[in-house]
């Protein structure tokens, strides 16, 4: 495998919203640095694969039930060709591909509406990780200094993936432009207790400067005792892509009828 041809292909052929092919370029940056092992995943496994991926999603169009249970057969096609590949939570490799995947689903579907309303207005709505507004303040030095301006200041949250468009808001002379979301989700291979806890207290920062953002969590696995009920939180849905508590060698495929009932609630 020639390092820099594919470097190259990496570099044309994804964009931001490409979450987990630029996970995959970022590692072949940093090639020479990584244990025998993991290049040969790369070379022999990761790449030909997620190329293969990709071309599928690209090919498939729209959004009916149909199309949304074929997204999900070549997603399963490849999570399980690159089961076994060995690089740490840490890199989100394997929590990429489910944000790379959200992109794919609701592509068409956020293409649409954007078609429908281009006309009307000088904005669109927005797929992909955001820095997500949460809230503002005015915090001026004093009295004196806030006749002056108010000094606002802004709050974010980097999400995983969002549904968001960009708003310009104003206060007197200063302005910012934020990204405002309809839908924040975090996408996780796994979570226990002490993730989902961090997962409560990122809602309720979303949901205090944006009450009526749907706030959701995707995972593989979820391992949380039933005796920590998410219901009492700002979380709107947690969807278990398996239907399993905990990663075991024998894995459930990925459902895609708790697909399609994630694509419906958005």
């Amino acid at each position: 495998m020639n390092i820099r041809d594919e470097i190259k292909w990496f570099e044309e052929n994804t964009e931001k919203v490409h979450v987990h092919g630029k996970n995959i370029l970022a590692k072949l940056k940093k090639y020479n640095k990584l244990r025998d092992k993991q290049k040969k995943e790369l070379e022999k496994v990761v790449i030909p694969a997620y190329k293969r991926w990709k071309l599928s999603n690209e090919k498939l169009e729209g959004y009916s039930d149909e199309e949304i249970k074929k997204r999900v057969e070549v997603l399963n096609t490849y999570k399980e060709e690159i089961r076994n590949v060995t690089f740490s939570s840490q890199s989100k490799f394997h929590s990429s591909v489910i944000e790379e995947f959200l992109y794919y689903l609701f592509r068409d579907l956020i293409k649409d509406l954007n078609s429908e309303n281009q006309r009307k207005h000088q904005t669109e709505i927005i797929l992909g990780g955001a820095r997500a507004y949460t809230n503002l303040y005015f915090a001026p030095q004093n009295l004196s200094s806030f006749l002056e301006k108010p000094n606002m200041k802004i709050n974010f949250k980097d999400q995983d993936f969002a549904i968001y468009r960009k708003i310009q808001i104003k206060a007197d002379s200063e302005s910012e432009t934020i990204n405002v979301p309809v839908v924040s989700i975090e996408c996780k291979t796994y979570i226990d207790k002490t993730m989902l806890e961090g997962s409560i207290a990122t809602a309720e920062k979303i949901k205090n400067g944006n009450p009526y953002c749907l706030f959701l969590i995707v995972t593989e696995w979820y391992d949380v005792s039933y005796d920590v009920d998410p219901a009492y939180s700002r979380i709107d849905q947690i969807y278990v892509l398996r239907k399993q508590k905990r990663k075991t060698d024998s894995e459930n495929p990925i459902a895609w009828d708790v697909i399609l009932d994630l694509f419906g609630f958005v």
